[in-house]
Order: C-alpha cells, then structure tokens, then sequence
C-alpha cells in the first residue's frame, strides 16, 4: 500500500487500477485545497491504492446569469 495519494494523468477513460489492474472501479474521497477547491482521490476497492486525477471546484450556489442561447425558448 502506497504512504500517499499518487498523481497520475488521465487520459480518456479510467477505469482500470494503475497499481493492480483490477477493473472494478474506485471508491471516491475528497481532500481540501482552498476555501471551495478540493482533489479528486480514487481508492482501489482491491488494493488500497490511492492516487489523485484532478481537482474540483465547488459551486457558491448563485445562479449563472441569463443565457438566451441555453434558456430561450427556441
């Protein structure tokens, strides 16, 4: 088992552990960058390999302005 998550690229689909090869999918965890920032951590259900594929920014929760395009009615 690795000490610490593990950076690794993704490049179109991921689905398989790096460490393992175990095809199974992953367990999902969080760990807190900034005040609404947070890295992505997959977890191998097999193998407990953790690595890291990218970060997500938390929405505030206010509304996107008026789009005609994506909220006219065409």
């Amino acid at each position: 088992m690795n000490s610490g998550p593990v950076e690794i690229s993704v490049a179109e689909e991921l689905y398989e552990c790096p460490e393992c090869g175990a095809d199974g999918g992953f367990h999902v965890g969080f760990r807190r960058m900034a005040d609404r920032r947070f890295r992505v951590v997959l977890v191998c259900p097999s193998c407990r390999f953790r690595f890291l594929v990218g970060e997500f920014l938390v929405p505030t929760g206010e509304p996107r302005p008026y789009d005609h395009a994506m909220d006219g009615n065409s």
